[in-house]
């Protein structure tokens, strides 16, 4: 008689849903941004200092941007880009950091809009890593929290 698989897929599945809420979620970077903007006295942020990874320059989309749109962002073609880019649409309060070194992305996150806005114009080329120190802007927002804005210093 074969044994009943159920149980090995039961077992199996909050592993599964796990692995999709991580891809789904506030990346490590913005986590570490976030760290930062709330600290209270904190004015200054090096982006630099906050990666573990190689990069030259990087990009921040605006809230909502879809995989369709990022990919023209970083001028990918569609099967590249549906490699790199895993999530179909940036939820609302969060946008794609994308980092990048000699022409190829190195690392791709979503980060939340609560943990800082880079207010910031991306150009083609993204904005360069020996740039990436932003001054800490809160303003009085109509939300429960303030709206923090990072602006080059």
């Amino acid at each position: 008689m074969p044994v009943p698989r159920w149980p090995t897929v039961l077992l199996l599945t909050p592993l599964l849903l796990a692995c999709s809420e991580v891809r789904n979620s506030t990346g490590m970077v913005s986590k570490r941004i976030g760290e930062v903007v709330h600290s209270p006295g904190a004015v200054e942020l090096d982006l630099r200092k906050l990666t573990s990874f190689g990069w030259e320059y990087f990009y921040a989309t605006k809230p909502g941007l879809s995989r369709e749109e990022v990919c023209e962002l970083i001028n990918a073609g569609r099967s590249t880009c549906g490699r790199i880019i895993r999530i179909g649409k940036a939820p609302d309060d969060h946008v794609y950091l994308l980092f990048g070194q000699a022409g190829n992305l190195t690392h791709v996150e979503l980060h939340a809009v609560k943990n800082g806005v880079f207010d910031v114009q991306f150009i083609d080329g993204g904005y360069p890593k020996d740039k990436a120190v932003f001054r800490i802007r809160r303003s009085p927002s109509s939300g429960e929290a303030d709206s923090v804005l990072l602006e080059p210093k």
